[in-house]
């Protein structure tokens, strides 16, 4: 319920505890949609890695006790951080398995869950053309339900793909940038985290994700780290940014 009003904090702490007892008392059925929420309340803050960790956990948990409503959940997870690090086709085929479980089990998404989940899908499909998503989606959906399993748990990934919306018509990548994405860009090399960020900028947390993530697609980069990296290649000719 917090995760679906937006309040990945408040999710998060509940959910470890509540994982902490499933783990304590030694029960694996239900540990599986705790994880699960543990993984979109990371992908809510920004945190893609720790949330494609949380999403393959709960992928083989509910896959060992034959939740596939959760598999499908969990696989969902992983298309929106493989949006976000810029592997569009990998994130296409994944929806696409994805949907082809919901279609197996019955099961739709209720309209706060698509919510959730819809703009990170609109950035996933943003890096690539109408027709190459449609074709990694159909190769998704045609997957039989351990092939879709296997792959989402597989690291096999592609080299991130620009915005297909965004492609630049001129001037360097830097100019692509807000002089906010600029900010919470050099903020990000100095290695705060969001919550930091949102303190140093007066803006929420969410909107620090936000930026985050618009940078990463501006720049077609693929983690926070690349950031500082890029950042530090330019800095004679983005005395700017500081």
């Amino acid at each position: 319920m917090f995760l679906l009003r937006g309040d990945h904090e408040r999710a998060t702490t509940l959910n470890e505890e509540s994982a902490a007892l499933y783990r304590e008392q030694g029960h694996k059925s239900g540990l599986e949609h705790a994880i699960d929420i543990l993984g979109w309340a990371a992908i809510l803050g920004g945190n893609y890695e720790q949330a494609k960790a949380f999403h393959k956990e709960s992928l083989v948990l509910s896959q060992d006790a034959g939740v596939k409503v959760i598999t499908a959940e969990s696989i969902e997870g992983l298309v929106c951080a493989a949006g976000a690090e810029g592997e569009g086709k990998r994130a296409a085929k994944l929806f696409g398995a994805a949907q082809m479980l919901r279609e197996v089990v019955g099961y739709h998404s209720v309209p706060a869950e698509e919510a959730l989940r819809a703009p990170h899908l609109t950035a996933a499909r943003s890096r690539l053309d109408e027709a190459t998503w449609e074709a990694a989606f159909e190769q998704g959906k045609a997957m039989r339900l351990e092939e879709a399993v296997e792959f989402a748990l597989s690291e096999e990934s592609s080299s991130p793909e620009p915005p297909a919306s965004e492609q630049p018509t001129g001037g360097t990548r830097e100019e692509t940038l807000t002089r906010r994405e600029k900010d919470v860009a050099t903020l990000v090399a100095r290695g705060l985290t969001n919550r930091q960020i949102a303190s140093e900028l007066s803006i929420s947390e969410h909107t620090a994700a936000t930026h985050i993530r618009r940078i990463l697609k501006k720049l077609g980069l693929r983690s926070r780290a690349q950031i500082g990296s890029w950042l530090t290649e330019r800095r004679p000719s983005t005395t700017d940014l500081t």
